[in-house]
């Protein structure tokens, strides 16, 4: 019987073996002259990334995980940096540190794209490195996939792990309430996070796909402590990539030119369903598309109203459904629906799936998930045949019924088996499971593009933009603040532009609500809503939603005056569409974001308030500052406010400010 460790040995034997064999051209060269270890442009001896190898260390570290509701809190045991390692071997583009039996192995090389790939390996027991690169003067950072918080600040920190925001997320008088339930969130948890960014010095860092990883950035460092047996880093630093302009990739599939106008969310069964619809065409609203998410029925929960489960249309709940979409059809509007990964304890499919182990086990017997108010089970995306099954089912309940689209919604919730040797492994289970839940969506429009469908979705990681041409912002709270409400938008939306992902939006009006005993209350308000309209008008997707509490929160038809700012909000959308056109197009064509930061569009003008550019007459500012807009009112700018009035110059008072250039009084 061979020894385990003469088979360790033999594999790191066989892989640092291929790492000599199949190096490519040699661009750079290490340099450890100074101390740290210096990887260097091999012509003009330029210093390209620096690692403070003093500060290094490696171990087989216990990941501790804590969760409730997709929300995870991580944590481990930091190390002592190595010691007693040293070089037994140094040609340029290799080091091997020894210390007795153990090796360290550190190797650079260049990939296809011409950028440069660092591989850290150990045959000792490991799976967390913690490795601290230099960082630039006034090195900003850009992407990191969506980040709702801190987006702008210099010291944060991001992680490559996909969860629920949670509640609040440490802002507003919310939080201390949830953080009591223990669903506040934290400040760096994302549905969708990346382990990529660019920096403003044309350096670009991609590591592990799907690895559990935290990355802290301070004043001189950027440190990262990365969980995986081994490292590999994909560097980039040609300042002619333009690294952060030129960060997306062509949308995976086209989007139908409708799903760019004007979607209204709204929910009831089909005849409160009408009565809505008819509210917003009698004052000669154009609507592309209804979206009716409660398609399976509804069902009383303690945390409010909550959708059925089951992947089958309610037929008590939406009558005559056939009439209501020929009627729809007639009009020119298209029908849209929801759908997850879940399936709820009481459902149709129920029994197959757990005859034929589609749900996600353990010890052979399918998991039972809690889902605030719900109890269900979870398709194993991981499994072929399972696959294959929601496949089969969204396509007989959504598309051959006739629906035009969907939201694919959570996709964060994979279980992380605590106490187990294995979590490392079960948290890259974790993250890629968004990705394959996107791409089985994905296969999905592929396979019937006669039909003009699309789909948007909230959760992702590495590779998500390969599959989804739509995101949304999943769920923020009806209310101002910048940690999760309208305010944390403005962070999403740049971060997404910069990561490289698809074409971002969020549910006009926010959609967490709060109705409790005791607590003070976060009911959308209508001031709050027409500043979401004004935001949402001047980006490509215009979807509204009733909320988590569709009866306490105001909505756009619950009033003429409200329902006429949103047939304002909405014809501005619809005469912006060949603007929009054009950024997308930009986009697929250049790399070119369609949101952007003031400072790379701008000339002359600078905020410390949150904002953004669409293009480059477009500018959207949450004024939490009083704002000197002088130097834009002197260069021709107009202003929007949240009754679609053009004005010369902006309110002081007004929260949310739309500033545009050469827009032809909005396209009359």
């Amino acid at each position: 019987m061979l020894d385990l460790r003469l088979i360790t040995d033999l594999r790191y034997f066989v892989f640092i073996s291929l790492l000599w064999i199949l190096a490519p051209i040699k661009t750079q060269f290490l340099d450890t002259s100074e101390g740290s270890i210096s990887i260097r442009e091999l012509y003009s001896k330029k210093e390209l990334f620096v690692i403070d190898w003093e500060n290094v260390y490696f171990q087989n570290s216990s990941l501790k995980v804590k969760e409730k509701l997709g929300s995870f809190h991580l944590c481990f045991k930091e190390s002592k940096p190595i010691d007693g390692f040293t070089i037994s071997k140094y040609d340029k583009q290799a080091i091997v540190w020894t210390k007795g039996n153990q090796e360290i192995q550190l190797k650079i090389g260049t990939n296809n794209s011409g950028k440069l790939e660092l591989t850290i390996w150990s045959n000792f027991k490991t799976n967390h490195w913690h490795i601290p690169f230099k960082r630039g003067d006034l090195e900003r950072i850009y992407g990191g996939g969506i980040q709702f918080s801190k987006y702008k600040h210099y010291n944060k920190s991001i992680k490559n792990l996909t969860q629920e925001n949670g509640i609040g997320r440490g802002g507003g008088s919310i939080s201390k309430w949830t953080s009591l339930a223990g669903v506040a969130g934290e400040s760096d948890a994302t549905y969708c996070p990346l382990p990529n960014f660019h920096t403003s010095l044309n350096r670009s860092f991609s590591w592990n796909d799907f690895a559990y990883s935290e990355v802290e950035f301070s004043n001189d460092f950027i440190t990262f402590n990365i969980f995986d047996q081994i490292v590999t880093f994909t560097l980039g630093y040609d300042s002619s990539i333009n690294e952060v302009h030129k960060i997306n990739s062509p949308l995976p599939y086209e989007l139908p030119l409708w799903s760019l106008g004007t979607i209204l969310g709204v929910q009831g069964g089909t005849q409160e369903v009408k009565e809505k619809l008819n509210k917003v065409l009698d004052a000669q609203v154009k609507v592309n598309a209804l979206w009716i998410q409660d398609w399976v029925g509804k069902q009383p929960t303690k945390f409010g109203s909550r959708l059925k489960w089951t992947w089958q249309l309610d037929n008590s709940h939406y009558p005559d459904f056939e009439k209501f979409k020929s009627e729809l059809m007639q009009k020119d509007i298209k029908i849209l629906g929801y759908v997850n990964p879940f399936f709820a304890e009481q459902g149709p499919y129920l029994k197959e799936g757990i005859s034929n182990h589609y749900f996600i086990e353990k010890d052979g017997i399918p998991i039972k998930f809690k889902f605030g108010g719900i109890k269900g089970y979870m398709v194993d995306l991981f499994s072929t045949a399972a696959y294959s099954w929601m496949k089969q089912i969204i396509q007989l309940n959504l598309v051959n019924q006739g629906f035009s689209g969907w939201m694919a919604d959570f996709g964060e919730w994979y279980p992380i088996r605590t106490n187990s040797e294995n979590t490392i492994n079960e948290i890259k289970k974790h993250n890629e499971y968004p990705v394959l839940w996107a791409k089985l969506n994905y296969e999905i429009i592929k396979e019937n593009l006669d039909k003009e469908l699309f789909f948007f979705n909230r959760s992702g990681g590495k590779s998500t933009q390969k599959y989804s041409s739509m995101m949304w912002a999943g769920d923020q709270m009806v209310d101002y603040t910048i940690e999760d409400g309208l305010g944390s938008v403005f962070d999403a939306y740049l971060s997404s532009a910069y990561s490289g992902l698809p074409i971002i939006h969020s549910d006009v009006g926010g959609y967490t609500s709060v109705k409790k005993t005791l607590l003070k209350n976060s009911i959308r308000k209508e001031k709050l809503l027409k500043d979401w309209m004004l935001l949402e008008a001047f980006t490509p997707v215009f979807r509204t939603h009733e909320g988590l509490l569709p009866e306490e929160n105001i909505q756009i038809y619950s009033d003429s005056l409200v329902i006429q700012a949103f047939k304002t909000f909405s014809t501005i959308n619809h005469a912006l569409l060949p603007y929009f056109k054009q950024l997308i197009k930009e986009r697929n064509e250049t790399g070119k974001p369609i949101f952007s930061e003031i400072i790379h569009t701008i000339k002359g003008f600078e905020t410390t308030n949150p904002g953004f550019c669409v293009g480059s007459q477009i500018m959207i500012i949450h004024q939490l500052e009083k704002e000197d807009f002088k130097s834009l009112i002197n260069e021709g700018w107009k202003f929007v406010d949240n009754s679609g009035s053009i004005k010369e110059k902006p309110s002081i008072n007004n929260k949310i400010i739309v500033a545009i250039k050469d827009l032809a009084e909005l396209i009359q």
